[in-house]
């Protein structure tokens, strides 16, 4: 009799849309069995401001996937962002006892690394794993066994506000799941784009949401630089509705269905109808109008993007370009401006490695919620807020040597 794969679940919870996947591993990578969404009314630029209402859209989320899956669930992978994540690059340094790197050794230079201050409300999310040194040779995915009297660890840490993380949690359990663990959304979005080649050559995925823009760096296949920008699709609406002098909600629609980020793609002729607020008649705007105001704030965004990726040091190294995801890279010529803006080749970034139900989560809208589901690469070592957090310190063979030691 074949064993049952595990049911996995991933749950983003956006600032426009809670997103929700239930999948179960395949031999093409991920096979969806449901997916469900709903209108978030508790997010804010990332950060939960609504316990209760945040909690009623996972429920409806939930319902929708398990009434698709035809099962029922009862824990979850979540997705944070927000600018309260930092992204910092960290180095250790031991001396190698007895001249041969041991498990032990491995053990102390990463506990050596990720000894960053942190602020007293951040916790660590996760340590991301990028070399190890040992008599100034790098690029070392497994020093055990060698020989030298030096050993460096390069690590990417990532930190989250703790009662950010906890508010998530208590939203999920109100909705009667538990959390299995907490992913940071740029991650989980490049795990659900990014071919393995462009982690090597260099790449930047640039997770584009409507209240935040999560960014996450490549190169030689390990994370070098994460950041997260406040400047996303919400500020976009925001200028529609003050241009054209209606509501958010009808600036959100006409965004949506007519909006693009190149003016010059755009019908000069071409119209949409602005209701009025307050009772005032309707009237026809003209589609270009809606691109030049659009557009600007774009450019405006990638620039920061830009400003990021240049800081990271890697600005002149990402062969690969850039990818972008999420819901606000959907409209038409973001892409672009992204390409012209940064300097770099850029393409969307859709959900690769994907069979079932494809075709429900087939946009870059659902990069997250996919990546979620399918977790992280064995480069991430854990977090303290793993229910494990002691075996994750360190990769499976690290651990499962120094078991043999301890």
């Amino acid at each position: 009799m074949a064993k049952r794969r595990p049911i996995l679940a991933g749950l983003d919870i956006g600032t426009q849309k809670v997103a929700i996947v239930i999948a179960e591993p395949s031999d093409s990578g991920l096979e969806v069995l449901g997916v469900g969404s709903a209108l978030s009314r508790g997010m804010r630029a990332g950060r939960l401001v609504d316990v209760e209402k945040t909690t009623q859209d996972i429920g409806v989320a939930l319902s929708e996937a398990e009434l698709m899956a035809g099962c029922e669930i009862h824990q979850v992978s979540v997705a944070v962002s927000g600018d309260h994540l930092r992204g910092t690059n960290s180095h250790g340094v031991v001396a190698i006892d007895n001249g041969e790197v041991t498990p032990w050794a491995a053990r102390r230079v990463i506990e050596a690394a990720q000894a960053v201050p942190l602020p007293a409300d951040q916790d660590i999310l996760h340590l991301m794993c990028r070399e190890f040194v040992v008599d100034g040779t790098g690029g070392i995915p497994d020093p055990v066994g060698l020989r030298g009297v030096r050993l460096e660890a390069h690590l990417h840490v990532i930190s989250a506000c703790e009662s950010a993380l906890a508010n998530l949690e208590r939203c999920c359990h109100k909705s009667g799941l538990s959390v299995q663990s907490v992913i940071a959304a740029s991650l989980a979005s490049a795990e659900s784009v990014l071919e393995p080649e462009e982690r090597e050559l260099g790449a930047a995925v640039i997770d584009f949401g409507a209240g935040t823009v999560d960014l996450v760096v490549y190169h030689g296949g390990s994370i070098v630089h994460t950041a997260v920008l406040p400047l996303a699709g919400q500020i976009i609406t925001q200028d529609l509705a003050q241009c054209l002098e209606t509501s958010l909600r009808e600036a959100e629609s006409i965004k949506l269905r007519h909006g693009s980020a190149d003016e010059n793609t755009v019908d000069p002729h071409g119209y949409v109808e602005v209701t009025g607020m307050g009772g005032r008649a309707a009237r026809l705007i003209s589609r270009r109008f809606v691109a030049e105001i659009i557009q600007p704030r774009v450019e405006e965004i990638f620039e920061e993007v830009q400003k990021s990726i240049e800081r990271s040091g890697y600005g002149d190294r990402l062969t690969s370009g850039v990818v972008v995801t999420g819901g606000s890279a959907m409209m038409p010529g973001v892409v672009d401006v992204a390409a012209a803006t940064i300097g770099l080749p850029a393409r969307l970034g859709e959900p690769l490695g994907c069979s079932g139900l494809t075709e429900e989560i087939d946009d870059a809208s659902w990069a997250t919620a996919i990546g979620v589901a399918r977790g992280l690469r064995a480069t991430d070592l854990g977090s303290r807020r793993s229910q494990s957090w002691l075996p994750r310190v360190l990769p499976d063979w690290v651990w499962r040597r120094w078991r043999g030691y301890a």
